[in-house]
Parts: structure tokens; sequence; C-alpha cells
């Protein structure tokens, strides 16, 4: 990245003797959508509020294409917002409450309504301008407080987790349908969200965050395949995690099992913890050439288009989860009680120090 049109630098942000952020870190590129992941109680939200200006840190500073805003007050800051709640005027019709900003900075008349017919074309309510909110859908009224938020040209587009009070297939839909926008109008934007599969298939990079730190930050293939902290590893999808000691520069091992891993960065004898995604994990009939572990089902789920076993291994009692597709699986699954082997592929295997 050559010059970030937002940086953030060592934000921290107390209240009262709690720290809501901790040293927080990184930079966004011009037109870049980048969510702000984590569980609640994060910071996710309050390193938004800092970066609109609505709260200040405590330390740090905030860089928005090359000024520091880090002390200015919302007004002055180039930004438009979508919140949670989408706070639209009730009593004002869907294009007066599109054009307020306009109105407010003294645009003419002629100049507000265009802008007001093109955003409304672009979010999909086209000829929708006299309605009030209270007429509108869920998922119409989010669209409304987009194209409020876009009306004035922002640099920077913040979206407050705006499309958690809508059920899922209005999201799914909605997902697709802000990140075109979005695209299509060049926007830099940022995202609170909780969601994983909204970050994982609207964002061109995540950053994770838990406790008011930056976890990773990176592509949404990066944070899945490569997490860099057992909380990322954990937190983004599904993870096995077994206690394992390094046994030789391609082993570890759980139990009496061995399992291939690379191992070359730890030492023989290192305590870590060995984790392995539920669908990189190979469920085969006993007996097998090259079965691998000896285990035993314990449960079976069906989730949809696949099956998600719970195992545990023979000798030393690890539990795994493995997810096998419906095709792979035949019908029945394996049933509780059936023992059956694990294959777990050594590029799949990810180490994390004991505790870490």
């Amino acid at each position: 990245m050559d010059q970030p049109y937002i940086e953030v630098r060592g934000v921290s942000k107390r209240f009262g003797t709690f720290s809501a952020l901790k040293e927080v870190s990184f930079r966004i590129a011009r037109g870049e959508f980048v969510c702000f992941l984590g569980p609640s109680g994060c910071g996710k939200t309050t390193l938004l509020r800092c970066i609109a200006g609505l709260e200040l840190q405590s330390e740090g500073s905030i860089i928005q294409g090359g000024v520091d805003i880090s002390w200015l007050p919302p007004s002055q800051r180039d930004f438009g917002i979508v919140f949670q709640s989408y706070a639209l005027f009730p009593n004002l019709s869907v294009a007066e409450n599109v054009g307020f900003g306009l109105v407010n900075a003294g645009e003419k008349a002629a100049a507000i309504r265009a802008r007001v017919t093109e955003l409304l074309e672009l979010v999909g309510l086209g000829g929708q301008e006299d309605k009030y909110p209270a007429q509108l859908s869920g998922g119409q009224q989010q669209r409304v407080a987009l194209a409020r938020a876009l009306a004035p040209s922002p640099g920077l587009l913040l979206l407050d987790e705006p499309l958690s009070a809508l059920d899922a297939k209005v999201r799914a839909r909605l997902r697709r349908e802000i990140r075109e926008v979005q695209t299509r109008l060049g926007v830099t934007t940022i995202m609170v969200t909780h969601d994983q599969e909204e970050a994982q298939t609207m964002a061109d990079r995540i950053v994770v965050m838990n406790e008011g730190r930056v976890e990773q930050v990176g592509t949404p293939a990066q944070v899945y395949d490569e997490p860099s902290t057992p909380f990322v590893a954990d937190f983004i999808g599904v993870m096995n995690f077994l206690e394992a000691r390094v046994d030789g520069p391609d082993s570890v091992r759980v139990g009496a099992n061995a399992i291939a891993a690379d191992t070359r960065a730890w030492t023989r004898g290192a305590q870590v913890n060995c984790a392995v995604r539920p669908e990189d994990i190979s469920v085969i009939e006993r007996g097998s050439p090259g079965e691998g572990l000896p285990a035993t089902v314990t449960e079976a789920e069906s989730l949809g288009a696949f099956v998600r076993l719970y195992l545990r291994l023979d000798d030393g009692g690890a539990e795994l989860r493995a997810d096998v597709q419906k095709t792979a699986a035949g019908r029945p699954h394996p049933p509780a009680g059936q023992a059956v082997a694990v294959h777990i592929p050594p590029g799949r295997v990810r180490l994390y120090p004991r505790g870490g």
C-alpha cells in the first residue's frame, strides 16, 4: 500500500479505568471495503466512532487523505454514516431524508432533486420519493439510509452494523447490493459487524478485533486459511484444537497418535495446540490403506449440504469435529459408536503455543 487513505496510528480509548481500545494501528487504501469484525464488546464500534469524531481517542492519531483529523469535530470530517437503527426522520419523505444533508449544505433545489433521483435509482428505490419511512420495509429503509449517507459524495462511508435488524434472506440480498453500490462509486468504506459471513462476503480486508486490540488484518482468505492467533482461528469459522507435543521435524503427538505437521519452527518436546478445520478432515473406514488415526463416532448432525461428525480418538480420548459432504458420507452416515479412521492432511495443520 503506497499512500493510505485512512491511517489509524496507536489509537487508545479509555472510559474511566476501562480501556475500550488499546494501541490500535492499521491502514486502509482508497476505495477499499474494510470490515471491523469481532465479538460484542471488542471495541469495533468505539473505533468507528473515533474515526467519525463521535468519540475522541485518548491517545493516537487518525489520518484521512493525508490530513490529521484526530481532533476535528464530526462536522469537519469527510464521511457519511449509516447507523444500525437507520435514524431516518419519520416526518420527512424518502426524498427529503435523502436530500437532508444537501439542503443543510445550501445546495440548489434543482441539484438536490437530481442527486436524490440519481441515488434512489442506484439503490433500487426509483419512484419511491414521496413515501415516508413507516411505509417502507426494513430493507427499503436501509437503502434510504445508505442513499442519504452517499448524497454529499463523502470520501469515506461508515456502516455501523447496518443489516443486523433484518432477516437472513434480506441481509444476504442487501450484502450484494451494498457491495455493488460501493464498487460502482469507489467510495472507501468501513463496516462494523459481528457476522463472519457478512465480513467474508463483503470485505476486501477484515480487521479482526478482540478486547480492544487488533488480532489480525488480512483478506477474507487470509484470516480463514492463515489465522495468526488462536483467537482468530477459533472466532473465524469452526476450528478443532488438540493439545499436542512436538515429536520431530515433521510430526506432533496427540496422546499416543502421531499427526504429520510442519514443525520446523518448533523445538522437539514443545507443548503446542494443533489446529485443523473440520472440512479438512477425512473420515474413512477402518482397514483402508493408510487409514490414519483410529477414532469412534460419538454423534452426527445433518447440517444441510454436509454432515458434522463428532469423533473421539481411540488412544488419548481427544475430540474432533469433521464436516463430510453428504455425497461423500453416503446414507446413512456413520452412526454413533461406529469405529472409523481419521486422516488429517499435514498442510492443513496449524500450530500455536500452548495457552497462546
